[in-house]
């Protein structure tokens, strides 16, 4: 049964690592049980004893240069394969894999397996702890089962921790296989359940159905029968018709059950099957030696003495030939159990004896029993990462709440300051509209108070003009009676002749002055002659009869200020009364007003109506419509 265990594990078939001739001169050393001299069976005994021997040294020998050879052939490939990814790594591994090499696909994986570190993508952590089962896999064929369940671990713990684990089982399988190998049945079945979870959640049902026929065979092994039967039901549910190997282990575990429950007929037939189905379909000789281990097997508990050596001795010949190891220890046992049987317990006890020596050199059972510990390292490794995920989230819950004490903190203080800010900002905002109220209310005062001015101005200047009318008339009566007044008429035109005089020569009398501002001040007050973009000094001066310089002159001594900013305070004051005018102006927009008064660029405006009124245009007419 451990032997049938292999092919399961993988599809991986070694090249014979045993001397064909060596196999031929082993098959015959068997006449030692025929009844001759007691002689010549101690010398057969001894000669195979040695040729046993000499096999398990030229199976180890080459492992033993092989370790040489190994390790500089990994040395070189490193060097090669060092810029190359772990995805061409394992395609070059694959490749010699398929082609026989297994030896060069070992130390492919070995460097992809040495690939593996906390940084690599998720999907290169896959391919690292796949390396790893390839590796246990060929170690396993090689029999280095110690390194074979290392090599599962390692890529079990790295598997586990990837976001995809659909293949997850394949680890829990091979796992399982090496522990039955060494008959830890119980130990293997759990891990074999844990596999068939795995493959049953991910629903990767060729590897289902792998576990559940080893789980039917190792329940044969420990005589649960009636598990068998249920693992062997359920692994007909999922087995793959088309796939040789699913055919072939239904036939041997249902034969397997049938000798477990000592229907040794229906099993030798069901074997006989099963041996004709593996040479049919031209399997590999491992599958008929499985076959063959059968069929003895249920001879010897027939006591058919002579078939059991038939089979005995064809499964020997088999095994030997093809370098199938499990199957020659059993054959040792099995001999052993033949002589006991025909009372030569002599011959039995160096069978025995055989065996125990060839199992320790091909399994190396003190390694095994050091690597075992492995698995418990494993579930200590889960519990501490468990716990040490506890305490990192544990850790991640302290420092979140404190984050968010002190963004909490940081937040209420922001919050606060900008309270404060805002509440700094609102009583300003307050101030500077009480203060803009205050204003405008002035310049509208004063606005008003112009214009009554200017009204009772316009009506002085008429009363003084209908007075010096009459003057004049009284002067002209008085002159036809005073001869006095002719001589004062004469200094009078004398006077006037000198100052027309004075005024050609660049001078300016007190009365032209009074004359010329009059003039002045009666466009800007009665026309809207400044309301044109193109006025200017010269278009005043010949509205007064006059020229620019006299114009500027008096403009300056009067009010002390350029003629253009005189200008503009007169457009920023009709400005400020059509907008105050919603009837006549109320559609206009504050460009339209701006252009309306003489202004050609509104920018400018903005800062004479600012510099002059104190606000912005935008905020005297807001002030106006909150008044109204």
């Amino acid at each position: 049964m451990k032997n049938i265990i292999s092919i399961i594990n993988s599809s991986y078939n070694p090249a014979s690592q045993i001397s064909p001739c060596l196999g031929s001169q082993l098959s015959t050393a068997e006449s030692a049980h025929d009844k001759a001299g007691a002689s010549r069976s101690v010398l057969n005994s001894c000669f195979m004893a040695l040729r046993t021997l000499l096999l398990v040294l030229l199976m180890l020998l080459p492992s033993c240069a092989g370790a040489r050879v190994l390790a500089k052939d990994y040395m070189t490939l490193v060097k090669k394969t060092s810029d190359a990814s772990i995805d061409y790594i394992m395609k070059k591994a694959e490749h010699y894999l398929n082609a026989g090499h297994s030896d060069t696909a070992l130390v492919y994986y070995m460097v992809a397996c040495n690939r593996m570190n906390d940084k690599l993508s998720d999907k290169d952590k896959q391919q690292c702890a796949m390396a790893y089962l390839k590796k246990g896999n060929i170690l396993y064929m090689k029999g280095n089962y110690a390194g074979a369940l290392s090599a599962y671990f390692s890529g079990l713990r790295i598997y586990s921790a990837c976001k995809d684990r659909r293949e997850i089982g394949h680890f829990y399988n091979n796992i399982a296989s090496v522990y039955c190998v060494f008959e830890d049945y119980a130990k293997g079945l759990s891990y074999y359940k844990k596999g068939y979870e795995s493959c049953h959640k991910y629903g990767d049902r060729a590897n289902e159905y792998k576990i559940l026929a080893n789980m039917t065979a190792v329940s044969t092994q420990i005589g649960k029968t009636k598990e068998a039967r249920k693992y062997h039901r359920m692994s007909e549910k999922v087995k793959n018709p088309a796939d040789k190997e699913n055919c072939y282990m239904s036939i041997f575990n249902f034969g397997l059950i049938l000798r477990t429950e000592k229907n040794y007929r229906e099993a030798i037939n069901t074997c006989n099957d099963l041996l004709n189905y593996a040479v049919k379909n031209k399997m590999s000789p491992r599958y008929i030696c499985y076959a063959y281990i059968e069929l003895y097997q249920n001879y010897i508990s027939l006591g058919d003495r002579d078939s059991t050596l038939k089979y005995l001795r064809l499964c020997e010949s088999t095994a030997v030939k093809h370098g199938i190891l499990h199957s020659c220890l059993d054959v040792l046992v099995k001999y052993a159990d033949f002589y006991d049987s025909v009372g030569n317990y002599k011959a039995a006890s160096r069978y025995r004896a055989r065996y125990q020596h060839e199992k320790d050199s091909i399994f190396n059972t003190n390694e095994f029993d050091a690597v075992k510990n492995e698995q418990t390292l494993y579930e200590m490794d889960k519990y501490d990462k468990y716990i040490a995920s506890l305490n990192k989230r544990e850790k991640e819950r302290v420092l979140t709440i404190s984050a968010q004490r002190y963004t909490i903190a940081a937040v209420s203080v922001v919050t606060l300051v900008v309270g404060l800010l805002l509440l700094v900002v609102y009583r300003q905002k307050k101030r500077i509209d009480k203060s803009y109220n205050n204003l405008f209310v002035v310049n509208r005062n004063f606005v008003n108070n112009q214009e009554i001015m200017r009204q009772r101005l316009n009506d002085a200047v008429s009363r003084l003009k209908e007075s010096e009318a009459e003057a004049e008339q009284l002067r002209g009566r008085l002159a036809a009676y005073d001869a006095d007044d002719v001589v004062k008429d004469a200094g009078v035109s004398e006077q006037s002749d000198n100052m027309v005089h004075k005024a050609k020569s660049g001078g300016i009398n007190d009365d032209m002055r009074r004359k010329l501002l009059d003039s002045v001040v009666d466009i800007m007050e009665n026309t809207t002659e400044f309301c044109s973009a193109d006025f200017s000094l010269a278009r005043m001066a010949a509205l007064v009869g006059s020229n620019s310089k006299y114009v500027s002159l008096v403009i300056n001594e009067t009010f002390h200020k350029s003629f253009k900013n005189y200008v503009n305070e007169y457009r920023i004051h009709l400005a400020c009364l059509r907008m105050s005018d919603t009837e006549g102006y109320g559609s206009y927009t504050l460009n339209a007003i701006a252009e309306s008064v003489g202004f050609k660029s509104y920018t400018t405006f903005v800062e004479l109506f600012r510099k002059i009124v104190g606000i912005t245009p935008s905020m005297y007419k807001d002030k106006l419509k909150a008044c109204i």
